[in-house]
């Protein structure tokens, strides 16, 4: 219990070690940076994960819920404060080019196929978290954000579908408990191979046992999709067998730069040559333009060097 040997006071007691106290744990957490964890708040949540465990098998309540907002302030705020981080590599965003040779590759007459088709393009046309689609892990946390099929809705019909709603009670940026659900919504594509709505309804044909609270993506009686480790070996696999038609250097490609997030960093990336980014926001369920402006609203050299002419324009000839 590494914890145990941080500053001690009369005000903050660290001891005695059990129960522990949520001042306590917010305390370690802070303090895993200086004690080689150097993976940022990620890798720190594992940590303070294992001492809440170990408090719980000695019958112990768990300490994050005596007050659960002070909590989750801590866990989503204290990273942008962190002083002591060595990341991953960030993902890379998927492109046009890799994402069509893959989709075209999938033989839709394959159930499973048909199923990664629908995830992939799901995922690239509404930019949501894949999450949503694809869980963590089977625990009630890795699969709470879940979409299910009472939160999709075919416009007009499903027979007629041109378009498709989807509904979101929680995710990263909200709580099921403020009552605040998020939306967003996808159209056909004309490439039927990469069609939102067309492989949705594929999907939806194969798999939808009349249960509108199945997940979107379970395939199993135990109403379970397919898991993360496994679904992102297999797109890490597709994406190998078309890189080098898509262009990819063999010396360049490594094939654990992409995972779940690319979908979205390609959705976000590509339509913000489009739109505004109050819209781009939106559409990424950015709690802020800042965020939005800071990772997606970018622009090649030639761009920024255009700049140059709108400045000189005040100048006589």
């Amino acid at each position: 219990m590494q914890f145990a040997i941080t500053e001690h006071s009369a005000e903050l007691p660290l001891l005695p070690i059990l129960p522990v106290k949520l001042s306590s744990l917010i305390r370690f957490a802070w303090w895993c940076q200086w004690a080689n964890v150097k993976g940022g708040m990620n890798s720190i949540r594992n940590y303070v994960s294992a001492v809440v465990e170990f408090g719980l098998s000695y019958g112990f309540a768990d300490p994050r819920l005596q007050e659960p907002w002070v909590y989750q302030k801590f866990r989503r705020e204290a990273g942008k404060f962190i002083e002591v981080y060595e990341g991953k590599k960030a993902k890379m965003a998927l492109t046009h080019e890799i994402l069509q040779p893959l989709m075209k590759m999938l033989d839709l007459k394959s159930r499973a196929a048909a199923q990664q088709a629908a995830s992939y393009a799901i995922l690239m046309f509404t930019g949501i978290r894949r999450g949503h689609l694809i869980p963590k892990s089977y625990t009630e946390a890795g699969m709470k954000h879940l979409i299910r099929w009472k939160s999709i809705k075919f416009i007009p019909d499903f027979d007629n579908a041109e378009q498709i709603l989807f509904e979101l009670e929680t995710g990263k940026v909200r709580h099921a408990a403020k009552k605040d659900p998020w939306w967003t919504a996808v159209g056909k594509s004309p490439v039927d191979y990469m069609c939102p709505v067309l492989l949705t309804k594929l999907w939806y044909a194969l798999s939808y046992n009349g249960d509108n609270e199945r997940y979107v993506l379970a395939d199993n009686a135990e109403n379970r999709p397919p898991q993360c480790a496994t679904w992102t070996t297999q797109l890490r696999a597709n994406i190998a067998a078309v890189a080098q038609q898509a262009g990819v250097s063999e010396d360049d490609f490594n094939v654990k730069d992409w995972s779940g997030i690319s979908f979205r960093k390609f959705s976000l990336s590509a339509l913000a040559r489009h739109v505004q980014p109050q819209l781009l926001a939106a559409h990424g369920e950015h709690g802020s333009v800042e965020i939005t402006n800071k990772y997606y609203v970018t622009q090649t050299v030639a761009q920024r060097a255009e700049h140059t002419g709108l400045i000189a324009k005040g100048f006589k000839l």
